[in-house]
C-alpha cells in the first residue's frame, strides 16, 4: 500500500517539478523534457521511497522523514546534475519536501492509546 503511495506522490513530485522549471524558464518545451526524461526515475523513486516509508513506519516522525527525505533529495540532485540544469535544483527540493512530508504522515502507524480517549458530554458551572 505504501509503495502505492509513493508512487502517486513521486508522479505528482515529477509534474510540479517540471511546471515550475517550464515556468522560470519561460518555455513549455522544457516542461515537457523534464516530466519525459524525469518521469521514469522520479516515479520509480517514489515506489522505491515509498516502500521504505512502510518499513519504517513505526519509527519516530523525525527518524522517518531523515529516512525517507534524503532519498528523495537524492534523486531530485543527481537528475539536475545529470541533465545540467542544477541551477533549479533547489528550488524544486520544495515539493519534494512537501511530498516527503506527505508520504510520512500519509504512512505513520497509527497507535491506538492504551486508555480509553475521556469525551466530556456536557459541563455544568
Amino acid at each position: 500500500m505504501s509503495v502505492g503511495k509513493g508512487l502517486l506522490l513521486g508522479a505528482a513530485n515529477v509534474l510540479v517539478i517540471a511546471i515550475g522549471i517550464g515556468a522560470m524558464s519561460h518555455d513549455a518545451g522544457v516542461t515537457a523534457l523534464v516530466v519525459m526524461f524525469g518521469g521514469i526515475p522520479g516515479v520509480l523513486a517514489g515506489g522505491v521511497i515509498g516502500y521504505l516509508a512502510g518499513l519504517f513506519a513505526g519509527l519516530p516522525p523525525a527518524v522517518r522523514i531523515a529516512i525517507i527525505g534524503a532519498p528523495a533529495m537524492g534523486v531530485v540532485f543527481l537528475l539536475a546534475e545529470a541533465f545540467w540544469i542544477s541551477d533549479p535544483a533547489l528550488v524544486a527540493c520544495i515539493p519534494t519536501a512537501v511530498a516527503t512530508l506527505v508520504l510520512e504522515r500519509w504512512t505513520r502507524r497509527r497507535v491506538v492509546p492504551p486508555v480509553p480517549v475521556a469525551i466530556v458530554r456536557s459541563m455544568s458551572a
